[in-house]
């Protein structure tokens, strides 16, 4: 998500000022604005927010960039009704229109999908094990189980993938520990990552662990079939510094194969991720189905997800943004649109700081809560003259 301001009125806080000393006052508003200086205009406005005297603010717009966002919080910023909006639409825009023909990134995806069954191969034929799944595949490819020599360099991530997968263990305990068999040394000894020997098996440990997960997952197409989903959620339960990187990659992923937002609370569940990720690619791949079949773009786009990213361009004078603030900065608003109402209010600080001091959740300038029964709990939710009275 990002929030730029392209525009906003010429000396808010000195026309917000000029504009209510006018109601006192027998001169224009121009001589008044001529010799207000920055001081009186930074007193007066102090005095306006403290009286809670709105009106004059109404003279004052800024006007954003907003880029990043979904449709889902495109429906609850339109419900703020004092404001303008231009929206990037769908009608002319496919989203998706570089991939519906791109053969060499398909011949990319076979190539790691067929280097990562090598490796899952490699892993079974070593423990003696027979194919437990992907055997039409294995079939129909001819693998074999190819050693690390004849692995091309830039497709060892997902080779070694398929040995974790095929033969590698969660040791338990705090610490990240990966086991394989002790017949795998040779294999990773020829790797470049450090491996404690024990006993029957070996292990690659704590930060070399990590690092190994880190090597293994690197530029993984999350909507393929190229690991497996129990291991990769077990490793981020595991460590957190694991799956602060597993996020990442995700949100990257979401954002460029989908164009489209990974909410707060998905995001804290890497097998809530996973699942979101599968709807995602199912809804694309009907879309650009739809289109290739002729379909027109408005009407395809009726399949794509409330998820799905847009751009708009928001205009809102300082009241009907003090109205937003008020109910969008609270903790109890949805987390996407309580995130840019943050970004907004950081951004007009900037530029009005005495206008917009007492802007943001009511709780922050009151000291109390006005959701009642529905408050988050970090401040009381009656005023404190008015506890105790019933």
């Amino acid at each position: 998500m990002k929030v730029t301001i392209l525009t906003h009125t010429p000396e808010p806080e000195k026309t917000v000022a000029a504009a209510a000393r006018l109601c006192y006052s027998n001169i224009s508003a121009s001589e008044i604005m001529e010799n207000l200086s920055e001081e009186k205009a930074s007193s007066f406005i102090k005095k306006l927010m403290d009286m809670g005297h709105m009106s004059p603010t109404e003279h004052v717009s800024f006007t954003f960039a907003v880029d990043g966002v979904s449709r889902t919080l495109l429906a609850q910023l339109t419900r703020h009704r004092i404001a303008s909006y231009s929206v990037q639409s769908l009608r002319y825009n496919n989203p998706f229109k570089s991939e519906i023909a791109d053969p060499r990134e398909e011949e990319e995806n076979e190539s790691r999908h067929l280097a990562y069954l090598e490796g899952l191969a490699f892993a079974w034929n070593s423990c003696g094990q027979k194919s437990r799944f992907f055997t039409e595949s294995m079939e129909k490819h001819n693998i074999k189980g190819l050693s690390l020599e004849k692995i091309s360099k830039n497709l060892l991530s997902p080779y070694f993938r398929g040995i974790f997968d095929g033969a590698g263990i969660l040791e338990e305990g705090p610490d990240l520990s990966i086991a394989f068999p002790r017949n795998f040394d040779a294999v990773l000894n020829k790797s470049s990552f450090n491996i404690t020997p024990e006993a029957e098996k070996i292990l690659i440990k704590n930060e070399d662990a990590v690092n190994f997960c880190l090597f293994i997952y690197e530029n993984l197409d999350f909507a393929s079939q190229n690991f497996c989903r129990e291991k990769l959620t077990a490793l981020c339960q595991k460590s957190r510094d694991f799956y602060k990187a597993f996020l990442k990659a995700a949100e990257s992923y979401i954002d460029g194969r989908y164009y489209s937002t990974l909410p707060e609370s998905i995001a804290k569940n890497p097998e809530a991720v996973l699942t979101y990720i599968n709807g995602l690619e199912s809804c694309k791949k009907n879309y650009l189905e739809l289109v290739k079949m002729g379909v027109e773009q408005e009407d395809a786009r009726y399949i794509l997800p409330m998820g799905t990213q847009t751009r708009l361009v928001m205009t809102m004078n300082v009241r009907s943004l003090y109205n937003f603030f008020h109910l969008r900065c609270c903790r109890r608003a949805q987390s996407e649109i309580r995130h840019l109402a943050n970004l907004m209010l950081a951004e007009v600080k900037k530029i009005a700081p005495g206008l917009f001091e007492k802007a943001g959740a009511p709780c922050e300038a009151t000291g109390f809560c006005p959701e009642g029964k529905f408050s988050c709990g970090r401040y009381p939710a009656q005023r404190p003259e008015a506890r105790g009275q019933r």
